[in-house]
């Protein structure tokens, strides 16, 4: 399994960095990114190589260079063009009903997980 984790806390990324060693035994391949773009380009670059593209992508919403709400509107246009299936699951913050109502608007988004991710929640997501 391949994962793209796209947050711009570093601090979440190590956060999630313990929690996949200490709670997924068969760790996946994980790509840490700051940005949405980051990732766009490489969803792009590797769309025709199925073993190099992500499974999954845990995004955050609120970023400064590129909103959340920005790469799943790009993403929306290119998922199609990619040799996988990609879910992406928001990760955010954010309890407002307006976001988690948005974000059931991309069929693609398999569910909006309000941080801190559990130990449970990400083992379910991970299996």
């Amino acid at each position: 399994m391949k994962l793209i984790i796209i947050d711009d806390e570093p601090i979440y990324h190590f956060i999630m960095r313990k929690m996949i060693d200490v709670y997924v035994p068969s760790a996946p391949t994980v790509q840490y990114l700051q940005e949405g773009g980051k990732a766009l380009q490489f969803l792009a670059e590797n769309k025709n190589n199925a073993e190099e593209l992500p499974d999954i992508i845990l995004l955050d919403i609120h970023m400064p260079l590129m909103s959340g709400w920005q790469f799943l509107e790009i993403f929306k246009n290119i998922r199609g063009t990619l040799s996988k299936p990609v879910w992406v699951y928001v990760v955010s913050s954010s309890i407002d009903p307006v976001d988690i109502h948005r974000s059931k608007e991309y069929n693609f988004v398999h569910d909006y997980i309000i941080k801190p991710i559990t130990k449970n929640k990400l083992q379910d997501i991970l299996k």
